[in-house]
C-alpha cells in the first residue's frame, strides 16, 4: 500500500488537501490501519488519514531508522499519537519532485491484526505470540486474554528466540509450566519481529507415546515371530551341519589333510561347499607328499653335497700336512701351516653343518669351540697353556656369511697364538659375539698378550689382506685396539638372513 501510495501526484507535488482526501478514503477502505500519515525530512506531519496534522515523530525511533537508512521499515510497539490505539508501524521513505524525502507511514492496529493472521494450522492448545525486538507483545492467541498487547513476554523466552536466528525446537518453563517452542525471526533494516509457537510439553509426550508405543509393540510382536521362526528354520537347515562343516574346517586347519566328510544328498551351497573342501584337502594332501619328498630328496643331496666337498677339504688339508714335512725352510713351512690352517677353518664350517646344524646355518658357538681346538693344537708350542673362550650369545650364520666369518676369525685367532705371548708360559684368547638394537652383529677376538706396537698389517701382509678383503665381503668395519695389556679386534657387519639367536 505504501509503495502504491508513493507513486500518486499528491505525493510527488505535495498536494495536501488531495493527499489527506486520498489517505481518508485508503482508511475508509482498509479499516484495519489505525492511521495512515506523510511527513517531511524533519518528522512534521502534513498528511493523515484522520486529519490530524502538524505534530512531529522525529522522536519515533521508526522514523530515525527509516530517515537513517533510506530503505522500507519495519516498526515497533507504539501507541498511536494521532487515534490512542495500539499499533505496529511500517515506513517507506519517498522524494518528491524536487528531489526532497518525506515518509509515508502506515499505522497497523495490532487490535484487528487477526483478521490478517491464518491460524486455520495451530492445533488445540498451541499458542501463537509476536513481539517486536523489545521483547512487547504484538499479538497472542492465548486464551481468555491472559496476556495483553504491549506487555512484555517471558524474559527468558525472549533471549532465547533473540539468540536462535533460524528454525528451532526446545523447551522452556513459562509461568511454572513446561512448554515446547518453536522460534523464528523476521529483520528488515535492522528491526526485527519475533514469533514463537509453543505447546504444553506434557501434552506432546501423551500424544507422541501412544503412537510410538504401538509401533514399537507390533515391531518387537513382529521380531519375536521372525526370530522364532527363523530359529528353527536355521536349526533345521544350517546349524547342524554348519557345526559339522566346522569341525571338518578346523581338523584341516591343524594339519589333518586326510580327513574327510560329507553332509547329505541336499544340492546347496554347504553341499557344494563341502565338496569344494574336500577336493581341495586332497589336492593339498598329494602335494603336501610330493613337497615333503622333494625337501628330503633335496636335503639329503644337499648334505652328501656339503660332505663331500668337506671331504675333500679334509682330504686337501692332509696333503699340505704331508707336505709340511718335507719342507726344509722355515718360512717355506711357516706358510704351508697357515694355508692348512685356513683350508681346516673351511673344512670345519661344513663339518659343523653335517653334524650339528641344518642345511641353512652354522651354529658359530660349537664352530669356534672346534676351530680353536685344533688351532691351539697346530700352533701353540709345547708346554704352553693357551684358553680359548666363546662367550656372549649363540648365533647362526647362513651358508654365505658363516665362510668369511670363519676366515676372519681364523686369521685372528692364530696371529693372538703366534704373536700374542711370546716369551709366556700362556695366556687366554676370548671370542664374542654381540648384537645392538639394529640387529648389527659384532664379533670380537681379544687375548691378554702382550699386544703389538707395529700396525696389525705389517705382522703377516698376506693375513692382513685376507682380512681386508673377508670384512669387505661381508660389508662390515674393522676395529683394532692394542696395547700392553693385550688386543681387542671387532668386526661390526649386517647379517644377512641370519638364524635365530640364542644367549
Amino acid at each position: 500500500m505504501l509503495l502504491a501510495i508513493s507513486q500518486t501526484r499528491s505525493v510527488k507535488w505535495k498536494e495536501h488537501q488531495f493527499l489527506n482526501r486520498y489517505l481518508r478514503d485508503l482508511m475508509f477502505l482498509y479499516p484495519d490501519y489505525a492511521v495512515l500519515l506523510c511527513a517531511d525530512n524533519d518528522g512534521l506531519v502534513f498528511a493523515s488519514s484522520v486529519g490530524k496534522t502538524g505534530y512531529r515523530l522525529e522522536d519515533r525511533r521508526y522514523l530515525q531508522n527509516a530517515r537513517a537508512n533510506g530503505v522500507f521499515t519495519v516498526g515497533h510497539y507504539l501507541i498511536s499519537r494521532s487515534t490512542g490505539i495500539p499499533a505496529i508501524t511500517f515506513t517507506l521513505p519517498a522524494r518528491d519532485v524536487e528531489g526532497k524525502f518525506l515518509f509515508l507511514i502506515a499505522t497497523y492496529s495490532l487490535e484487528k491484526y487477526a483478521r490478517e493472521l491464518s491460524l486455520n494450522r495451530l492445533q488445540n492448545g498451541e499458542i501463537l505470540e509476536i513481539c517486536d525486538e523489545e521483547g512487547l507483545l504484538l499479538f497472542s492467541t492465548e486464551p481468555d486474554g491472559e496476556r495483553k498487547v504491549g506487555t512484555p513476554v517471558n524474559g527468558e523466552l525472549f533471549r532465547r528466540m533473540r539468540e536462535n536466528k533460524r528454525v528451532d525446537a526446545f523447551r522452556q518453563t513459562i509461568d511454572g509450566k513446561t512448554w515446547l517452542v518453536t522460534a523464528n525471526s523476521y529483520e528488515r533494516n535492522g528491526t526485527s519481529i519475533y514469533l514463537s509457537v509453543r505447546v504444553s510439553y506434557g501434552k506432546v509426550l501423551r500424544e507422541s507415546f501412544i503412537p510410538v508405543a504401538r509401533v514399537l509393540l507390533f515391531m518387537l510382536f513382529a521380531c519375536v515371530c521372525a526370530f522364532l521362526l527363523s530359529l528353527g528354520l536355521a536349526r533345521r537347515l544350517f546349524v547342524a551341519r554348519i557345526e559339522r562343516l566346522t569341525e571338518y574346517t578346523d581338523a584341516l586347519a591343524q594339519g589333518n589333510l586326510s580327513v574327510r566328510s560329507g553332509l547329505n544328498n541336499a544340492k546347496d551351497e554347504i553341499t557344494e561347499l563341502m565338496e569344494s573342501f574336500n577336493s581341495m584337502a586332497a589336492s593339498l594332501e598329494d602335494r603336501s607328499r610330493a613337497n615333503e619328498q622333494s625337501i628330503r630328496e633335496k636335503e639329503a643331496l644337499l648334505l652328501e653335497l656339503q660332505k663331500r666337498v668337506s671331504d675333500n677339504l679334509q682330504l686337501l688339508s692332509s696333503m699340505i700336512n704331508l707336505q709340511i714335512g718335507y719342507a726344509a725352510d722355515d718360512g717355506v713351512r711357516l706358510s704351508l701351516v697357515t694355508t692348512h690352517s685356513r683350508v681346516m677353518a673351511l673344512a670345519l664350517v661344513y663339518e659343523t653343518i653335517y653334524r650339528y646344524s641344518d642345511v641353512q646355518l652354522v651354529q658359530m658357538h660349537r664352530y669356534c669351540r672346534g676351530l680353536c681346538d685344533n688351532l691351539v693344537s697346530m700352533y701353540a708350542d709345547v708346554g704352553k697353556s693357551i684358553e680359548c673362550d666363546i662367550e656372549g650369545i649363540d648365533v647362526s650364520l647362513s651358508l654365505n656369511t658363516a665362510l668369511p666369518v670363519a676366515l676372519l676369525i681364523n686369521e685372528l685367532v692364530s696371529n693372538s697364538i703366534l704373536h700374542a705371548f711370546t716369551g709366556r708360559p700362556g695366556g687366554r684368547i676370548g671370542i664374542l659375539f654381540s648384537k645392538d638394537g639394529n640387529s648389527t652383529l659384532t664379533v670380537t677376538i681379544s687375548d691378554d698378550g702382550s699386544g703389538f706396537e707395529s700396525d696389525l698389517k705389517n705382522m703377516d701382509s698376506l693375513g692382513y689382506e685376507m682380512i681386508e678383503a673377508l670384512v669387505e665381503q661381508i660389508r662390515g668395519s674393522l676395529t683394532v685396539e692394542s696395547g700392553p695389556g693385550g688386543s681387542h679386534v671387532s668386526v661390526r657387519f649386517q647379517p644377512v638372513n641370519p638364524g635365530q639367536n640364542a644367549v
